[in-house]
């Protein structure tokens, strides 16, 4: 979000050279940082992707049909039933595609491994394509705080002012398991507590400059940043309502 003159060598030295070249540049094209879960490619991840959502979007009908026909009581079960379909389908298909699709400022990209994309469009593309109907771009033009309060009100929101990184991770522990969408000083991504660990999935505008999975307690972008936000947007039984439903999200704009 807003961030010579020709000269000859001997045949067999110049080989050389270009041998030597050729190998650190390859060492230095990516370098996978420790404690991240990255994943490159040579063919895009597309097919599997849109089998993904498309079995997504099956379970959300099934889930929708049920929903309509069920009393008050039975409709919590189905809301239950259906954020975990979300949250599973987002974290076990949908993050995996886009590991190590690269990050530009003005990257706009809606398919895994093609193109690049900015840290805010990867949070509304995700959404998206889990099948919230979200305003895709200009969600991702809004100040970090401003995409969690389209989705949520501040019933699950939570703000951290100068707190120590293992604070916050202690809080998102305590706060329980699920995907959340936090919001830095100059960056969104997602949190995600598996209830074994808590990680920050986001498009990072630091070393490797991809989206990545990486351990919250050692993210240096979520340490250094001075405010956190941190929405339970899975959490709240209306944004479930909203995707079985398919009612629209209306964006908050920055001011």
């Amino acid at each position: 979000m807003r961030l010579a003159r020709p000269y000859t060598l001997p045949v067999i030295t110049l080989f050389t050279a270009i041998g030597i070249a050729f190998f650190f540049a390859s060492k230095a094209a990516y370098v996978e940082p420790p404690n991240s879960e990255t994943r490159r490619t040579e063919e895009p991840s597309t097919p599997n992707y849109k089998q993904s959502l498309a079995s997504l979007e099956a379970e959300r009908l099934r889930l929708a049909s049920r929903y309509q026909q069920a009393s008050a009581v039975e409709r919590a079960a189905v809301i239950a039933e259906a954020r975990t379909a979300i949250t599973k389908s987002i974290y076990d298909d949908l993050f995996p595609a886009w590991y190590g699709t690269p990050w530009d400022f003005n990257g706009t990209s809606e398919i895994p491994q093609q193109g690049k994309i900015a840290c805010g469009y990867f949070v509304s593309t995700i959404l998206r394509d889990a099948g919230l109907k979200v305003q895709r771009v200009r969600l991702a033009q809004q100040a970090s705080e401003n995409i969690i309060l389209s989705l949520t009100t501040n019933t699950f929101v939570k703000r951290f002012r100068r707190v120590p990184i293992n604070d916050f991770v202690n809080a998102v522990k305590q706060w329980g398991s699920g995907i959340y969408i936090v919001g830095l000083d100059v960056h969104v991504g997602f949190i995600v507590n598996t209830g074994d660990d808590v990680y920050f999935i986001h498009s990072s505008y630091v070393d490797p400059y991809a989206v990545v999975k990486e351990k919250a307690i050692q993210s240096k972008i979520l340490a250094g940043s001075n405010y956190r936000v941190l929405g339970k947007v899975f959490a709240d039984a209306v944004l479930i309502n909203n995707w079985l439903t398919q009612t629209e999200f209306k964006t908050i704009p920055s001011t």
